[in-house]
């Protein structure tokens, strides 16, 4: 994955959830940025490229007012009013779209522009989108849909569906997710360069939801905080967050073993002082547990063990699954899975892949309060797991920084209390 310079990000901007509950789920694992150890130096607000509709045959692009559709050349194809919709598809290695009136247009040379008129906003297979579409064609002939829109406002299209709508006595929570995301966007840009854009609308980086998702709170907790990450050494940091820590966070060794850990991104406590009640308490996920038979597990251990050991799996018989140790935060660093006379040892950033509670679902987290393994006849009959947390715990809980906001603490308080060491510098 490649990652942008801080020169780079200059360069470029010279030239250019379900809604209540936080359901945040880790991303791809990007690189440390490697940016300058001075503070950072304040930047023109950069424009970023999001893939919207990915390699598909065909795209639905319209507008909500008058827009122009241009070559990237600067070529004018057509103009359009409101209302009317253009089908693009690849013919030849050129783009041809047809019209929801009857029209044509092509064969074009690729990219395409759209330009909605000034407030107007573009729309990508039916959902609305500040800024413009850009459309490529892949190596493969087929259509990638990308929204091009200065950072500010694709804030607005991501933390409503990072942290849920929420209420203004929240907003410092609000806030804390706003600089998360775009510290987040500011040391991942160009993280897809290879493919024409920066970021992907989905859990891969961030989820982005455009117009759609837009609410009040959030717009002014971006304006409140505009320009504003979270750096370590003069650097944007790798500003991970997830839905619910469960009682403390994890070291990002904690969950990704096989990746330095960064001084920012320690274990916190995340109990309330003189309490034994914790800040992420309010999830639904703060406490959980779930079991399988020994024929449900099974079924899920023959495909995640096949998918995990790149070979096909016929489990006949569990005799045992048990932890083989604890990280300083208490997760799980290892499970043991013993079958058929042979024994599997599942590290700490696959746990969650491989015991899922469904054949599509993933364990909430590797918080394992308890593991019980009942047995009948010398072989595991059912297997109870009870846990705490989801996500990955690095970095900033978003529940927990829902309680701290709702005890009075300020975003800086929030922000600085789960990457520790860091501050808070305005870089536009």
């Amino acid at each position: 994955m490649k990652t942008h310079s801080w020169i780079a990000v200059m360069a470029f901007a010279a030239a250019a959830c379900t809604r209540g509950e936080v359901v945040r789920i880790e991303p791809t694992v990007p690189t440390e940025p490697t940016v300058p150890t001075e503070p950072p130096a304040r930047m023109t607000q950069p424009m970023v490229r999001v893939g919207i509709t990915l390699d598909t045959t065909s795209v639905v692009i319209s507008g909500t007012t008058e827009y122009e559709i241009r070559t990237q050349a600067g070529d004018a194809l057509i103009r359009s009013q409101a209302g009317e919709s253009w089908t693009f598809f690849v013919e030849n290695n050129r783009f041809r779209a047809r019209s929801s009136t009857g029209r044509e247009l092509g064969p074009a040379g690729a990219p395409v522009l759209v330009t909605p008129r000034e407030g107007g906003m573009v729309a990508i297979s039916g959902k609305h989108y500040r800024g413009t579409a850009f459309l490529r064609i892949t190596d493969e002939g087929k259509v990638n849909a990308i929204n091009v829109v200065d950072i500010e406002e694709y804030l607005k299209g991501v933390v409503p569906f990072e942290i849920g709508a929420r209420p203004p006595e929240l907003i410092e929570a609000v806030k804390a997710q706003a600089v998360a995301a775009r510290t987040y966007a500011i040391g991942n840009m160009s993280r897809w360069e290879s493919r024409g854009f920066d970021f992907v609308a989905t859990v891969q980086d961030q989820v982005y939801g455009g117009v759609s998702g837009e609410d009040s709170i959030s717009t002014r907790a971006i304006a409140e905080t505009s320009g504003e990450i979270v750096s370590y050494e003069g650097k944007p940091i790798q500003a991970y967050y997830s839905s619910t820590c469960g009682g403390r966070t994890a070291a990002a060794e904690d969950s990704w073993p096989w990746r330095p850990g960064q001084p920012y991104l320690k274990s916190i406590s995340d109990t309330i002082p003189g309490t034994t009640r914790a800040y992420c308490e309010a999830s639904n996920r703060f406490r959980w547990s779930v079991a399988w038979t020994q024929d449900s597990l099974r079924s899920i251990l023959e495909r995640s063990l096949t998918a995990r050991l790149r070979r096909p799996m016929t489990i006949r018989r569990i005799e045992s699954v048990e932890l083989t140790g604890r990280s300083p935060s208490g997760r799980a660093q290892a499970v043991r899975i013993r079958a058929d006379g042979e024994s599997h040892s599942v590290p700490a950033d696959s746990i969650r892949w491989v015991l899922r509670p469904t054949p599509n679902g993933s364990l909430n987290s590797a918080l394992i309060l308890d593991l019980k393994s009942h047995e009948e006849n010398g072989a595991m009959s059912r297997l109870e797991i009870h846990g705490a947390g989801w996500g990955h715990a690095i970095g900033m809980c978003q529940f927990g920084a829902l309680g701290r906001a709702r005890a009075g603490h300020s975003y800086r308080d929030i922000l600085t209390a789960y990457y520790s060491g860091t501050r808070i510098d305005r870089i536009y």
